[in-house]
């Protein structure tokens, strides 16, 4: 099997992707080359690369890109990103990112695997849609902030920031992920409470808006609400392609926090 294949069939998939302006593509190396094994993680970090290499695979998906989005201008990150191309060569591997597919993709992609690791229910999405309603009980927004911590501990996220007034009473919480939250339109589903990402908002603005608002913004790491997603894409992959192996690999996110 080569890597295009792979590639292929989930461009057959995302019916929902304009290609025409797409993030997914393969970010270094032959598309034609062979495929002995499959690693997934949700960003190319050296320690993602080192680890898929470890596990003998050819092919590492990734959710996020090889670059540095705004440090690109500075040394450091020119100089890095032309050192992982080069370990990437040297374990004869190809990245392949698979992005606006997964974004998408319902019950395994992002946003439906990430509910499911908070284990609410939840009322059914759109596939357009990047964001879900979960129905919390009626609890405050301190004790749901809690409730979501348990969930998250195992992927390593220490903590669960509250926005606005940690002790109103919420019973409906709109979730996001990734970079693309939008708390306006994330409240006009209905929502009395919103789950989202560090890399999905602005801070200040929306702290401001959630404490003039009254409505409680929960926010975890960009990597913990998408690596759920991630995963599952690992088991897709094993699923679909049985005689070559397909692992998870870590990345080393979230960060490291001290709550």
């Amino acid at each position: 099997m080569k890597a295009q294949e792979v590639f292929t069939h989930l461009k057959s998939v995302g019916t929902w992707v304009d290609w025409s302006k797409a993030n997914d593509k393969f970010l270094h190396g032959d598309p034609e080359a062979e495929v002995e094994a499959i690693a997934v993680t949700w960003v190319a970090t050296i320690e993602a690369i080192e680890a898929a290499a470890a596990k003998g695979a050819t092919l590492l998906v990734s959710h996020e890109g090889l670059d540095y989005p705004a440090l690109m201008e500075v040394k450091s990150g020119a100089d890095l990103v032309q050192r992982k191309r080069e370990l990437l060569d040297a374990h004869g591997m190809v990245l392949m990112r698979c992005h606006d597919v997964w974004d998408r993709m319902p019950e395994v992609g992002i946003p439906d695997a990430w509910t499911k690791v908070l284990g609410f229910e939840a009322e059914p999405r759109p596939v357009e849609s990047y964001y879900r309603v979960c129905l919390v009980g009626e609890r405050s927004a301190r004790d749901l902030a809690g409730a979501i911590l348990e969930k998250v501990r195992p992927l390593a996220q220490r903590s669960v920031r509250i926005f606005g007034p940690t002790e109103a009473e919420v019973s409906r919480m709109a979730v996001g992920t990734g970079a693309i939250t939008n708390a306006g339109l994330m409240h006009e589903l209905g929502a009395d409470c919103i789950l989202a990402t560090d890399d999905g908002m602005w801070s200040t603005t929306w702290g401001v808006w959630a404490l003039d608002l009254g409505i409680p913004v929960l926010c975890v790491s960009h990597a913990t609400a998408e690596i759920p997603g991630m995963m599952k894409l690992a088991e897709y992959l094993g699923e679909r392609y049985q005689d070559v192996p397909c692992e998870y690999v870590p990345c080393g996110f979230p960060p490291e926090s001290v709550s």
